[in-house]
């Protein structure tokens, strides 16, 4: 373990996400390496342009409309393969637990850890990192991005994964309406970082090998809250096998952790009760009761443990964020309308 991190194990009792063994908290310290961007980090200019980032390359540019109605994401040209050693034989071995156990979540819980603090380029950075094993959920039972300041608040819990079949899409580019209830556009999808496998590919079939009598190590995803979106750090082929296999592939979480605390406000409180009670009058499905739910446990809640994703400043800011995407395309077309093109690179709100 690299010196000054230390790993201790998770006691949030409900992170309103269904969560499926105990997992570890990180704290990194305010020092050294700890303190720079790491190799994976996003950036941000004005006007919620975002930039993910990877050995200093671009790996996805989006922009979020001002309405948060809308998202147009490009892919760069970075490639994360090798953002974490390929799992070996030994290293799986090495857990030799009753697969899904709780023991066994654990093992694999410490075993990333120290994989994640002690690779050279981590996507770690300073503060506390919470690892957990999730459970992903379908897509219709999702919920919709916040349409409204009474619905987000600073700090929220991760949403819980759906879609992992979006790991066998690897789009270029692709425009997300997010006033649209669509299945893999709600927070919480599953974003791959790189393009599939072949099918026939010599790792694919042995982890398919893995699905079938249960061994499959757990896929390690990243959850970024502006986006709404986990990342799939490693696992891409793993997920890949149980898919084809008719299995669901174990899955373990990374977010970072923040510590929340907001004084009492009659307004918010009300506010969620109003729109707590909109809700449930279109229709009082589990789904809805569900979402309610959360927002009033939210909105009455003064304390609690949430997620933020840092992001650093897109140096030179807007114009070089504009003129990396029109230098992206003018060698790699992409399949956006032309509206949606124009105003991705605009100066318009």
């Amino acid at each position: 373990m690299h010196p000054g991190v230390s790993l201790t194990s998770d006691d949030t009792e409900d992170w309103h996400l269904p969560v499926v063994g105990p997992g570890v908290l990180l704290d990194v310290p305010t020092r050294g390496r700890w303190l720079q961007p790491p190799s994976l980090h996003l950036e941000a200019a004005p006007g919620y342009r975002l930039r993910l980032v990877w050995r200093g390359q671009p790996l996805l540019w989006a922009r979020i409309a001002g309405y948060w109605d809308q998202c147009v994401l490009v892919r760069g040209p970075a490639d994360v393969r090798g953002a974490l050693p390929l799992l070996t034989a030994p290293d799986v071995r090495a857990v030799g637990h009753e697969p899904g156990t709780p023991a066994w979540w654990e093992a694999w819980a410490r075993q990333w850890g120290r994989m994640l603090v002690d690779t050279s380029e981590s996507v770690l950075y300073t503060g506390r990192w919470c690892l957990r094993p999730v459970r992903a959920i379908s897509a219709d039972q999702a919920s919709r991005h916040a349409i409204s300041t009474m619905e987000w608040s600073f700090g929220q819990p991760p949403m819980p994964p759906h879609s992992l079949d979006a790991v066998l899409r690897f789009r270029p580019a692709w425009v997300e309406n997010w006033w649209e209830e669509i299945p893999d556009q709600k927070p919480g999808t599953v974003l791959p970082l790189r393009a599939p496998s072949d099918a026939e590919d010599g790792r694919i079939k042995s982890w398919r090998k893995r699905a079938r009598d249960g061994t499959l190590p757990p896929a390690l995803l990243l959850y970024v809250d502006l986006l709404g979106k986990w990342l799939v750090l490693d696992g891409h082929d793993r997920i890949h096998a149980a898919l084809l296999e008719g299995r669901e592939p174990p899955l373990m979480g990374l977010w970072p952790v923040v510590e929340t605390r907001r004084p009492e406000s009659r307004v918010r409180e009300e506010g969620a009760l109003i729109g707590a009670e909109i809700q449930l009058r279109a229709g009082a499905t589990p789904e809805v009761i569900d979402r309610v739910n959360r927002l009033l446990v939210r909105s009455f809640s003064s304390s609690g443990r949430g997620t933020v994703t840092r992001a650093w400043p897109v140096t030179g800011g807007i114009n070089v964020w504009q003129a990396e995407l029109r230098a992206w395309r003018k060698w790699n077309p992409t399949p956006l309308e032309a509206d949606d093109w124009d105003w991705l690179v605009s100066d318009q709100d």
